[in-house]
């Protein structure tokens, strides 16, 4: 496997606007991305992956469901 990084994907801003329209004290998963957002960035991890073959799972998405299913 090999990563290819997604650090600094945003939600877009009209997705973004209906889910605070239809939720306006948020949601579990709002909360989570709006703290834990940037904690971890990819590539603090694309020295454990190789340079070539399929691409992996997202390595700061697997950090931070690890660290909540603790």
């Amino acid at each position: 496997m090999s990563l290819r990084p997604r650090s600094g994907v945003q939600v877009p801003p009209l997705t973004a606007q209906v889910a605070r329209a239809s939720n306006p004290r948020g949601t579990t998963a709002m909360w989570v991305r709006d703290r834990l957002d940037g904690l971890w960035r990819d590539e603090d991890f694309d020295a454990w992956y190789p340079r070539d073959g399929r691409p992996g799972l997202s390595p700061a998405l697997l950090a931070t469901v690890s660290v909540l299913q603790s």
